[in-house]
């Protein structure tokens, strides 16, 4: 067999709000094919821009195309654009974590050819090295694939990789581009990385749990460290934020890091790791912004449903440890776990109330609950009345953040809390953090009382917030938002 250096086009859509997010995962995938002599581009498109992207795949003249895809995250738009690009005779591949869970209903699209089943950077190698001899195929550890007869082969696993081997090559990608602000804007240009993968941990929600396998496994420091100080001379890099599941796994390893980087940095932890001693470490490092899940206010949800080994208790003495360290404590909740009674709702958002009484400086993201194939918590949800769809691209309608899909697992009216439940937590926050008593007040007795009638209040100053927030100075409309915010602040 003589292998033959491929041409491979490697696809990372996003949407609204993503196009600062480095393409992180596939930089590890270009630098393993092009440390084994292939030849890789990122394509790293705007969803909405897919004529260009197109065209510019076609004047790049792949040997392969590889799409990564994640439950509910333009999976539709994914498919179109994978038909498109199949009709022009191009094999495709898929890989993340959505398609290595389902591996046959996406090898069941006669416009998916490959699927990545795990870690991808030697496989794609594997599979870019064997292109041209499908006799090999069944050989390639981690791939799905369909046979000349368009039978469905699922090989077995491959062992996780030694991520030392494979340090990201920054020059794949133009870095100015994914130099953003941060740290509410304090810090103009931040970059997001990873150190890590997977999470020992156990919640049932989580992805991990199927696709890492519950493994942990890291760059060491040393290496760690010498790939990303030259980055931060040469760039004026001035911050840092870890995008780990979870940055402290090891703890002498994730501070050797950052102190050696010297950089304000965003990482996440869990809470029971919010100790006196801990705190002290994080600010010594310049921390800036801590997260770790929040989940829900009730502790039945917490230890029988999610089992995440922590429950309320931790939450609050952690929430109460960073509160005058000056570090902005963020959290996520999730709210219609499986099971999750309006009652346990409720106790989420007297939660979160509780929380910023105790500290102000507090972030949140909330999202509703995502069945992510495989988890414990998908299969809670089957047997309490799930359909998942029937074909890959109908996953697109599970999007947490909007939430459009039915909940069979849960038995109350949830139509209101879908609408609401994001705009005000966010909005409470604000309102906590600039202390603004008229609007706090009516937030709480909204959410104690679940009451979300005559919502005019909430969509207006949700308007504001994400001008505020989000639009900068586009127009002198936004400016002047902008302005009579700033004057409300000052005079608070």
């Amino acid at each position: 067999m003589v292998n033959s250096f491929k041409k491979v086009a490697l696809i990372f859509l996003y949407s609204e709000g993503g196009k600062g997010i480095p393409p992180l995962a596939g930089l590890y995938l270009a630098t393993a094919l092009k440390q084994n002599g292939h030849t890789p581009k990122i394509f790293h498109k705007n969803a909405e821009d897919l004529i260009e992207l197109i065209r510019e795949v076609d004047e790049f003249k792949p040997d392969l195309i590889g799409q990564s895809v994640f439950t509910g995250y333009l999976n539709k738009i994914n498919a179109d654009l994978s038909r498109t690009l199949k009709s022009k005779g191009y094999k495709i591949m898929w890989g993340n974590a959505h398609p290595a869970l389902l591996p046959r209903q996406a090898l069941a699209e006669p416009f998916i050819d490959f699927v990545i089943l795990g870690e991808g950077e030697e496989t794609l190698v594997d599979l870019a090295d064997k292109l041209d001899f499908p006799e090999e195929y069944k050989n390639i550890k981690g791939l799905g694939f369909k046979d000349v007869h368009k039978n469905i082969v699922i090989n077995e696993k491959r062992e996780f990789m030694d991520m030392d081997k494979h340090l990201i090559d920054w020059s794949l990608i133009n870095i100015e581009d994914y130099l953003v602000p941060y740290f509410s804007g304090r810090y103009k240009r931040v970059l997001l990385v990873t150190t890590s993968r997977g999470c020992p941990f156990n919640c049932q929600f989580c992805y991990n749990q199927v696709f890492n396998n519950r493994r942990w496994r890291a760059h060491s420091a040393e290496k760690m460290i010498a790939n990303l100080k030259p980055l931060i001379e040469e760039y004026k890099i001035d911050g840092i934020r870890f995008l780990d599941d979870n940055f402290f796994v090891d703890k002498k390893r994730a501070l050797e890091i950052v102190r050696a980087l010297g950089l304000p940095y965003f990482a996440e932890t869990r809470a029971e790791n919010i100790t006196p001693d801990f705190v002290r470490d994080l600010k010594e490092t310049l921390c800036e912004e801590i997260m770790f899940g929040f989940e829900s206010g009730s502790d039945r949800i917490m230890k029988e449903v999610v089992q995440k080994g922590t429950g309320v208790k931790e939450i609050i003495n952690a929430v109460t440890l960073l509160k005058d360290s000056k570090i902005v404590c963020s959290g996520s909740f999730v709210f219609g776990f499986p099971g999750e009674t309006k009652e346990e709702y409720r106790q989420t958002m007297e939660f979160i109330i509780k929380l910023l009484e105790i500290n102000p400086n507090l972030a949140f993201t909330t999202g509703w609950f995502l069945p992510f194939p495989g988890t414990g918590l998908y299969n809670v949800a089957l047997a309490r009345g799930f359909k998942p769809p029937e074909r890959i691209e109908d996953w697109d309608k599970f999007d947490r953040w909007s939430n459009k899909y039915k909940m069979e697992w849960i038995d109350w009216d949830y139509t209101q809390a879908v609408k609401y439940s994001r705009k005000v937590v966010h909005l409470l926050a604000m309102a906590h953090k600039r202390n603004i008593p008229l609007l706090k007040g009516i937030l709480k007795w909204r959410m104690r009382n679940l009451n979300f009638s005559f919502p005019l209040d909430i969509l207006f100053f949700s308007k504001v917030r994400h001008i505020y927030m989000f639009s900068g100075d586009k127009n002198i409309f936004t400016r002047g938002v902008r302005w009579v915010v700033r004057k409300i602040i000052k005079f608070r």
